[in-house]
């Protein structure tokens, strides 16, 4: 009520300060809390890293897209977007696809592998593999993996280290989606179903699911935040500021779809 009141604009540290630091600091709270790997954190001395609160999976899903699409075609050209494969599975909440839509993915390039009951309808290393050596035989460049914990038509959690691997030998952004049971892993018996979290370049949670919060508050961690900012910023005379220019601050408008934002970390 509070922030609402007062109509703070918080696209970035100049309009509002205090917007920033508490949404880093809340962030790195929760991170905490989730025993997120310290390269997820704002606060770690010289890290990349950070988290900020989107308003759905969905835009957590797409910002991470687009940042690793755009860091690879940085690599490959700006001409081999057909060639990009984005990887899923048959359970993958249906935003990924969405995402890859307004990405410009090629629609026969987003790969929702198939599960089975055998794995409690988790990815399959096994599969991904397969389908990895399929795309790379035909031309293709794989980029983008989204795991899941806690897919919302089965509640299936994918093997994060074993999928990580493979990620990291094919050179694939991993981005883990635990919007849905993400914050049952605040419970030490249950922290393990994150174990591989740590080969991840983003994971999400959605706060305002488990934790009695309103929505919306979808909490998006990167490992390096100049993917988001390379892929996301736009610098016109009217945004620019002696404390952006001096990279010594978070502008999160670079950080989400958007230019507009609210006092977010407090009208939850």
């Amino acid at each position: 009520m509070l922030s609402g009141g007062f109509n703070v604009i918080g696209f970035s540290w100049i309009t509002s300060p205090a917007a920033t630091e508490l949404e880093a600091i809340v962030l790195d709270w929760l991170g905490k809390i989730i025993n997120l790997p310290e390269a997820f954190l704002l606060s770690v001395v010289a890290g990349k890293g950070g988290g900020v609160i989107q308003g759905t999976a969905s835009e957590a899903i797409l910002v991470a897209l687009l940042a690793a699409r755009d860091k690879a075609l940085k690599a490959m050209g700006m001409g081999s977007l057909e060639r990009l494969v984005v990887y899923g599975s048959d359970q993958t909440h249906s935003s990924l696809e969405k995402a890859c839509m307004i990405a410009g993915i090629q629609k026969t390039n987003f790969k929702a592998l198939p599960t089975n009951s055998s794995m409690n309808y988790a990815l399959s290393p096994e599969v991904l593999k397969k389908a990895i050596s399929d795309d790379l035989s035909a031309g293709l460049r794989p980029f983008f993996l989204c795991a899941t914990v806690g897919t919302t038509s089965s509640t299936a959690v994918d093997p994060l280290m074993e999928l990580g691997k493979i990620s990291q030998d094919h050179g694939m952004w991993l981005h883990v989606d635990a919007a849905y049971a993400g914050s049952a892993c605040i419970c030490p018996e249950y922290r393990h179903y994150l174990d591989g979290v740590e080969l991840a370049d983003s994971f999400n949670m959605n706060a305002h699911k488990w934790l009695l919060t309103n929505f919306d508050c979808s909490a998006l961690w990167v490992k390096d935040s100049s993917a988001l900012v390379e892929a996301l910023s736009t610098n016109p005379e009217f945004l620019r500021n002696k404390a952006s220019e001096s990279n010594t601050v978070v502008d999160y408008k670079d950080w989400q779809v958007p230019l507009g934002r609210r006092f977010r970390v407090t009208g939850h």
